[in-house]
């Protein structure tokens, strides 16, 4: 009995221990749940937040979106507007150019009903004059056989030749006058063709002579250029062979040279030494040699250009640079890219009036005077070695025949070939087209160069100062110091015998020595 109690205490204590146990494990779950519950408000709410901040994304994105397309669609309204307004312009050029030639066809209708009425009572004067002939004849006829006694048949065949003489006479004469008419018409409808065609093309009548005004932002760059006691702007005229000239002109400067690719390198390499800040002699060297190596380039895009502005899309690259370096070429003050640009533009218009080829005339017109631009043919003349280039480039048979007969090489045997010489004719004609006293002042300084860079040593010739001095610049290595003395003297001999010039021309030959080295 008394083993009995401890062990039913003990299994009492179980039976507690089990109940509390089970009674904090009903606690834990009720607890648990409660956290699980406020997690999951807390999540629902989180949710609906989430939600509510996306509604208000998708409802400013969709009022972006509206806003977007609305201005959209404006700008496509006004860009119809435009072409509405550019076609109702086009239609009105078009209806006036019409009315124009409605106007002269009315005029040479009334000249041919002129000319049909002059026709008709010429008609009339001649049967009054036939009529007064055979009158004539029937008393000759009487004439000679009371006179002469001759037979019918003798008189019949003097009266024949009487009259056959005075029908040449008369055809004769009538022949002369359809021949005058027809030459004057002819001449009349060419001027007004070439008229027509000049006017429907914008000619420019400016070009560069021998300057170049190069704008600054400010009045402090020009000190800057400048340099201390000038040596920016030595440098700047020894790399580039200008005449840079600095006055009172506000936020401006002057670069002067006859040869215009020197003009253009040097306002490039201005332009980007202003914009860079750094000016000096080093830096100024670096740029211009970074801007001549990029000119090849630039002349390359200058081509093209032209090209695309006349619709020739299928150019030899090669004809393309000759035709960028034209630009910096000029005859009697006129570019030649810009006297070949008028010339195919004035034939392709003649020839698309008259219904010639004008691709064929347009293209001629272009490469006219590539062979001016070709260094590689300086002993020949220019004129030929442009149809040479033109055949070996893979122009057309037609395209080198006008290019021929352009440059009197031969007789023209194309409509396109007379045209494109009337459009030459027509282009150098036009006002401010040609200068000759200027061409002959750029021939001039062009000589006195080529005479300098013929003897050895010379590295640079410069025609500077209006031709007043020619800047000459030798290889260290090929000429010393005395050697320099001489140089000078008989350059300045061989001008004086070759090349006429007024007042004197300065000779200054420049040897320069340069030592660089550098601290580590």
């Amino acid at each position: 009995m008394n083993n009995l109690v401890p062990v039913l205490l003990a299994f009492l204590a179980g039976c507690a221990a089990v109940l509390g146990w089970l009674s904090i494990r009903r606690m834990l779950r009720r607890r648990d749940l409660a956290m699980a519950q406020k997690t999951a408000a807390g999540v629902l709410q989180q949710a609906e937040a989430d939600v509510a901040s996306r509604l208000e994304a998708a409802d400013r994105e969709a009022r972006l979106r509206l806003e977007a397309a609305e201005a959209r669609i404006e700008e496509e309204s006004n860009k119809k507007q435009r072409d509405v307004e550019e076609r109702r312009a086009d239609l009105e050029r078009r209806e006036k150019d019409l009315r124009r030639r409605m106007a002269f066809a009315d005029q040479r209708m009334a000249e041919v009903e002129k000319r049909e009425a002059a026709a008709i009572a010429a008609q009339a004067e001649t049967e009054a004059a036939r009529q007064e002939a055979a009158a004539l004849v029937a008393r000759q006829r009487a004439r000679l056989e009371q006179i002469a006694g001759l037979t019918a048949r003798d008189a019949r065949q003097e009266l024949m030749r009487e009259m056959e003489s005075e029908a040449r006479r008369e055809a004769a004469s009538t022949i002369t006058r359809m021949q005058e008419e027809a030459r004057e018409r002819a001449d009349e409808e060419a001027r007004w063709l070439t008229t027509l065609a000049m006017q429907r093309l914008p000619l420019s009548q400016f070009a560069e002579t021998t300057v170049t005004v190069v704008t600054l932002p400010s009045e402090e760059m020009k000190g800057r250029i400048i340099g201390r006691e000038g040596r920016n702007i030595r440098s700047i005229e020894m790399s580039t062979g200008i005449d840079l000239i600095i006055d009172d002109t506000p936020g401006a400067i002057i670069l002067s040279s006859f040869d215009p690719a020197r003009r253009a390198i040097a306002r490039q390499a201005i332009e980007r030494l202003v914009e860079d800040g750094r000016i000096h002699p080093a830096r100024i060297e670096e740029v211009v040699a970074k801007v001549r190596e990029e000119f090849d380039r630039a002349q390359q895009e200058q081509g093209e250009a032209a090209s695309f502005e006349l619709g020739l899309h299928d150019l030899n690259p090669r004809l393309l640079k000759l035709l960028g370096r034209l630009k910096y070429l000029s005859r009697e003050g006129q570019s030649l890219l810009d006297r070949s640009r008028e010339v195919a533009l004035i034939g392709s218009v003649l020839a698309g009036m008259i219904g010639a080829r004008a691709e064929i005339a347009k293209r001629a017109g272009l490469l006219s005077r590539v062979g001016y631009a070709d260094d590689a043919g300086l002993d020949r003349s220019p004129a030929l070695l442009s149809a040479d280039l033109a055949t070996r480039l893979g122009e057309s048979e037609a395209v080198v025949h006008c290019i021929q007969a352009l440059h009197g090489a031969i007789a023209p045997r194309t409509l396109e070939a007379v045209l494109v010489q009337v459009a030459d004719r027509a282009a150098a004609a036009r006002p401010g087209a040609r200068k000759e006293m200027l061409q002959s002042y750029l021939d001039r300084l062009g000589d006195m160069e080529t005479i300098a860079r013929s003897f050895p040593g010379v590295k640079e010739a410069f025609a500077v100062r209006a031709g007043k001095e020619l800047r000459i610049i030798v290889d260290v290595e090929k000429i010393t110091d005395k050697e320099v003395v001489w140089l000078s003297k008989d350059i300045a001999g061989r001008i004086e015998k070759e090349h006429k010039y007024p007042g004197q021309v300065r000779v200054s030959v420049i040897r320069e020595t340069r030592s660089v080295d550098f601290a580590m």
